[in-house]
């Protein structure tokens, strides 16, 4: 049985499509509403959530911003966008944002149901696309050998200014854009395939390693992009990127969702194991060398930090210049890092709004390597932490004050009381009328 979550602004949409969903013969456990994005992530990170439905145009959190951290925590929830007339634009940039659908409203029930059984239907059964890897050899439509080797000499190399116009003629003018970042990928190719095997003969590391092409092929499709072999099970995907996309936080959430994305997919669906050096976002083919050579030293983190998979050239970069962090151990670095980001969360954990991007900005690194260390270190992850200390405030306010469920609510950072009292039930096992009644 599966569970759903509908998020919007609007109860009336939430109640409408709960209900439809909740009366149709589809295998639904439980329906979630959720009526803001951070009402949204909480959900995410306290149930299991097989599939989102998001309004696109919602206040404190769009539905961009929402599918971008949804995306960071788990990439395999399929996401549908509910959408108004006039958005089209927005919700195509959802669609590329890893969305799987958009819906106008008013949404009529036979639509809704259809879609959801069909991306239920193709989440279950997207791995038997991956099931006959033994026998596929073949290459992405634009990776001929010749391009292939074309790639490698320009990333190792340096680029004049006067080759740019002949590199995107070779390239058949797929990569005309004006901003790029490069992803080095590291395949462990040890064990692999459907059925989780010892890969012992080069005929089967070989297909293996066609297989987890064809899916960071797929999987970075959204993008204008290339990708190449650099030989020893190491690819590296070049993506081009929005000069919107270029500016602000999305350009790294963007870049970690697409590690993520292609890290979870090889896991998922043909048990192999990989390791994502990312670079920084840059102006112009004449970088591309630059960009190779940042995502190979984030690549090299990878194998200090063997239990983490992927990192932003900006998080080394952080750590090196920061002369504390760099003089200490390694342990004694982390620990500091994460005491740093503990009393930022412990003076903001009632903010309306806290998101994991503000605390990672706090201590200078990504989201992704926060959440990391947060969780090497701590035991728990940085939501769990966040969520903690606001239900250890409620229940000391329920039971210490006379204050009403809305107002400590509103103190403890929850838009809305019903809210707080799931979270608070689910954290606890027991209602707030019963903390009251018991004085416990």
């Amino acid at each position: 049985m599966v569970n759903i979550l509908v998020v919007d602004d609007e109860p009336m949409i939430c109640k409408g499509v709960a209900t439809i969903l909740k009366q149709s013969k589809l295998d639904i456990n439980e329906v979630f509403i959720a009526y803001n994005g951070f009402e949204a992530l909480d959900f995410i990170h306290l149930e299991k959530i097989d599939l989102v439905f998001t309004d696109i145009q919602m206040e404190k959190m769009n539905g961009i911003e929402l599918i971008e951290n949804i995306f960071l925590e788990d990439p395999s929830i399929p996401i549908v966008i509910l959408s108004a007339h006039g958005e089209f634009e927005y919700a195509q940039k959802a669609i590329r944002f890893g969305a799987k659908e958009y819906l106008v409203k008013p949404i009529t029930p036979p639509h809704l149901i259809s879609v959801v059984t069909k991306l239920l239907k193709e989440k279950e059964e997207k791995g038997q696309r991956f099931a006959n890897w033994e026998g596929s050899r073949s290459l992405p439509g634009h990776m001929t050998h010749e391009t292939n080797y074309y790639l490698n000499e320009l990333v190792t190399g340096t680029i004049h200014e006067s080759e740019v116009s002949t590199i995107k003629e070779t390239l058949n003018n797929s990569m005309n854009g004006t901003y790029f970042s490069m992803l080095t990928i590291k395949l462990s190719l040890e064990r692999g395939g459907i059925h989780d095997q010892a890969i012992s003969t080069l005929k089967d590391r070989s297909l293996l390693k066609y297989a987890a092409l064809n899916i960071m092929e797929e999987t970075a499709s959204q993008w204008s992009h290339l990708i190449f072999n650099n030989h020893n099970s190491t690819f590296t995907l070049l993506l081009q990127i929005t000069e919107e996309e270029s500016r602000g936080s999305m350009r790294v959430n963007q870049l970690l969702m697409v590690a993520q994305m292609i890290h979870t997919n090889l896991l998922k669906y043909l048990n192999v194991k990989s390791q994502i050096g990312i670079s920084r976002i840059h102006e112009g083919i004449m970088q591309w060398p630059v960009m190779f050579k940042e995502a190979l030293e984030s690549l090299t983190c990878c194998e200090t930090n063997k239990d983490h998979y992927m990192f932003y050239i900006e998080d080394k970069d952080s750590m090196n210049a920061n002369p504390d962090v760099t003089n200490a151990g390694g342990d004694e670095a982390n620990n500091r890092i994460v005491y740093e980001a503990k009393v930022y969360i412990e003076g903001h954990f009632c903010d309306k709004g806290l998101k994991l991007q503000d605390i990672a900005d706090a201590v200078h690194l990504s989201p992704n390597y926060l959440s990391y260390l947060f969780k090497k270190v701590m035991g728990t992850n940085i939501w769990d932490y966040v969520t903690k200390l606001r239900m250890e405030e409620g229940k000391r306010l329920i039971l210490t004050t006379d204050k009403r469920r809305y107002e400590i609510s509103e103190e403890i950072g929850y838009e809305s009381p019903e809210h707080f009292s799931k979270i608070f039930k689910k954290h606890f096992g027991i209602n707030i009328s019963e903390v009251k009644q018991t004085g416990a």
